[in-house]
């Protein structure tokens, strides 16, 4: 998808904008001339500068250009399915992995995506189990992320 510059710059404009004017709001330190809002403030003005040349570059091809462009395999069934897949599987994880457990969620997750992107069920079936252990270990042993163990909550190690 193609965005045209214009709506892109007259965005992060006002999000510059909201930063700026936001941090007018910061307590001023007794005793200093350069207070918590300098540098929020110097950032909100170069994303409000960017966004200026954005709207600029985009007014040249508002011509030749349309607001938004959608991609072509946007039409195609599968490949738009897998685009749309991708914020579908954290949705679906957020809704059940409580109750179901990371380990079994993970695995529906990664094997609903393996076959949606056609690679063959044997290959799907090792990956997303062995992947789905790798993701739980290195989560949950090394980096000490506690991650719900749900139906599996009997043999948790």
């Amino acid at each position: 998808m193609k965005i045209n510059d214009v709506l892109s710059g007259l965005l992060i404009g006002s999000f510059g904008a909201a930063i700026y004017l936001h941090a007018r709001s910061f307590p001023p330190l007794p005793g200093q001339n350069v207070g918590p809002n300098m540098f929020p403030q110097l950032i909100a003005t170069g994303l409000m500068i960017c966004a200026m040349f954005l709207v600029f570059r985009g007014v040249k091809t508002l011509g030749t250009e349309g607001w938004i462009t959608l991609p072509g395999w946007l039409g195609q069934g599968r490949i738009a399915l897998g685009f749309l897949l991708i914020p579908l599987v954290l949705v679906f994880y957020v809704a059940v992995s409580e109750s179901l457990g990371f380990l079994p969620t993970a695995v529906i997750l990664l094997m609903t995506l393996f076959l949606v992107f056609k690679v063959r069920l044997r290959t799907a079936i090792v990956v997303a189990v062995l992947g789905a252990l790798c993701i739980h270990t290195l989560f949950y042993k090394l980096l000490k992320v506690p991650l719900p163990w749900g139906l599996l909550k009997s043999v948790a190690w």
